[in-house]
C-alpha cells in the first residue's frame, strides 16, 4: 500500500511538474511573438498588404489588431481569444466591420514571420495571410 502511495505522489507531482515547465514554454512563445508584422493577406479580389500586431495586456493576456488594405477600403480589426495548437500554431478570432472570423498562424522557429490563413465563421476554405516582424514592443 506504501508503495502505491509513493507511486501515486511521484506521479502527481511529476504532472504538476511537466504542466509548470508547458506553460512556461507557452509564455516565452507568447513574449516572442510581440510586435508588428508586415505581410500579405487576400481581401476580396487578391493579396494586400497587411499590418499585424501583437501585443501583451496586463495580466500576460495576448492581444492583437491588424491594417488590412484594399482595392477601395482598408480594415481595422482585432484579434482575440488566442490558443496555442503546438509550440509555434496558434488559432485566434478576427472582427472587423465586415465581419468576424478565425485565423490560424504557424511561426518560424524564431517567431520573426508567420504563414497562415483566415476564414469567416463557419471555418472553411482558408485565404492566405503572411507576416515578416518589423520590430518588437
Amino acid at each position: 500500500m506504501k508503495r502505491l502511495q509513493k507511486a501515486l505522489a511521484f506521479f502527481s507531482a511529476l504532472v504538476l511538474m511537466l504542466g509548470a515547465v508547458a506553460n512556461g514554454a507557452e509564455d516565452n512563445n507568447i513574449k516572442s511573438l510581440i510586435g508588428t508584422f508586415e505581410g500579405m493577406a487576400f481581401n476580396g479580389d487578391g493579396l494586400y498588404p497587411v499590418k499585424t500586431r501583437f501585443t501583451m495586456e496586463i495580466g500576460n493576456r495576448l492581444s492583437g489588431s491588424y491594417d488590412l488594405a484594399g482595392q477601395n477600403q482598408s480594415f481595422h480589426g482585432h484579434l482575440s481569444n488566442f490558443m496555442f495548437e503546438g509550440p509555434r500554431t496558434i488559432t485566434m478570432q478576427w472582427t472587423d466591420k465586415d465581419g468576424e472570423g478565425f485565423a490560424t498562424m504557424e511561426f518560424s522557429p524564431d517567431f520573426k514571420s508567420f504563414t497562415g490563413g483566415w476564414t469567416d465563421k463557419r471555418g472553411e476554405d482558408p485565404l492566405p495571410w503572411t507576416g515578416k516582424k518589423i520590430n518588437d514592443y
